[in-house]
């Protein structure tokens, strides 16, 4: 019976093929009926870079080291993010924070360093068995390294290393991202031919930074926000990077700053390193307030000192460069106790301001 039956419904089959095939079928297919209306709008693709504020709204009311695993939160992508006023919050380099409301300072933001200085001592008491050659330090965004201070004796002048190589405004405008390494590290004031000494180098540069607000961004009066270079190790680091940019407004009413650091002093047995050159910091927003202060300037150089009376001598190292090139190191003269000559204070960078929706842009 069931054969029976798959028969029959086999030859009905085939049976409606072919009278299809004829151009006489009985089984018509149904007329589609009229569209339905659109769905509603789905949110803009681009403005994924401001978040998903998952991590909700965050309030920070006292001191918070997000360097510190214990203390960094797993998501930054907030709602709103307020830091209080007294409170200071630390930040390591390279971070990017996301606010699909608002973001509020009204403490203090500190931006850590990020590229490393050179090094050019020995590897230190007890560590023989490692290298003991000259490291140079990180460019950062620089085009180039900053250079260490010539070596060797009393018998001919040791030179000044050069500073490194900032960017110009146009590249510092393209710059979006962060990293770790922002502002360039400085150079050692030389290399330590003779083994004598064991710590010998240059400072490191300023980290960088980017907040990304779909609301307001508000640094308030008396709110500070740096990036700055370190300073006294052979040449100044180089400012960093700090990147402000809302699809709505920016007010800055307090101080933003992304310095380069100063240069070593000479002393009995180097010369005067260079300053770090300046940063930059940038505010991407459709409206932009800027009534307190951003800084990127470049940093000092060292003092001339007392004046080279140990054998062994070295050139003073150039400061790291970032948006301004970094400064060059003095040079000592020939001679038992010669006077070196003076160093040079880094370029300062680009305090810039781009008044459109910058969405699209990141």
């Amino acid at each position: 019976m069931i054969r029976s039956n798959r028969l029959h419904a086999f030859l009905l089959a085939a049976f409606c093929l072919m009278t299809c095939m004829g151009g006489g079928c009985p089984m018509q297919m149904p007329t589609p009926g009229p569209e339905g209306p659109p769905g509603p709008m789905g949110t803009d693709g681009q403005l994924r870079i401001y978040g998903n504020g998952s991590a909700g709204a965050r309030v920070v009311s006292s001191d918070e080291n997000w360097n510190d695993a214990s203390q960094a939160p797993i998501n930054l992508q907030f709602t709103d993010l307020t830091i209080s006023a007294g409170a200071t919050l630390m930040l390591p380099s390279g971070m990017t924070i996301r606010c699909t409301g608002t973001f509020t300072n009204n403490g203090n933001i500190v931006v850590r360093i990020g590229a490393d200085g050179g090094f050019a001592g020995q590897d230190g008491p007890g560590n023989d068995d490692l290298a003991n050659g000259p490291v140079d330090p990180v460019a950062g965004i620089g085009t180039i390294a900053a250079q260490a201070g010539d070596a060797g004796d009393n018998a001919a002048a040791r030179f000044g290393g050069r500073g490194g190589f900032g960017i110009s405004e146009f590249e510092a405008r393209q710059v979006t991202t962060v990293a770790t390494a922002a502002g360039g590290g400085g150079a050692a004031a030389g290399t330590d031919a003779s083994g004598g000494v064991t710590d010998n180098k240059g400072s490191a540069g300023g980290g960088g930074v980017r907040i990304l607000v779909m609301g307001a961004i508000t640094n308030s009066a008396d709110a500070t926000v740096s990036a700055d270079g370190a300073e006294g190790e052979g040449g100044g680091g180089a400012g960093g990077v700090i990147i402000m940019a809302s699809m709505t407004s920016i007010t800055n009413a307090g101080a933003i700053s992304a310095n380069g650091g100063d240069g070593e002093a000479g002393d009995s047995n180097e010369g005067p390193s260079g300053g770090g050159g300046g940063g930059i910091v940038h505010f991407l927003a459709p409206t932009i307030t800027n009534s307190g202060t951003a800084t990127v300037a470049g940093g000092a150089a060292g003092a001339v000192g007392p004046g080279v009376s140990a054998v062994d001598r070295f050139g003073g190292g150039g400061g790291g460069a970032s948006g301004g090139s970094g400064g060059n190191g003095g040079i000592v003269p020939a001679g038992a106790n010669p006077t070196p000559l003076a160093a040079t204070g880094g370029a300062s960078g680009f305090v810039l301001q781009s008044q459109l929706d910058p969405t699209s842009l990141f």
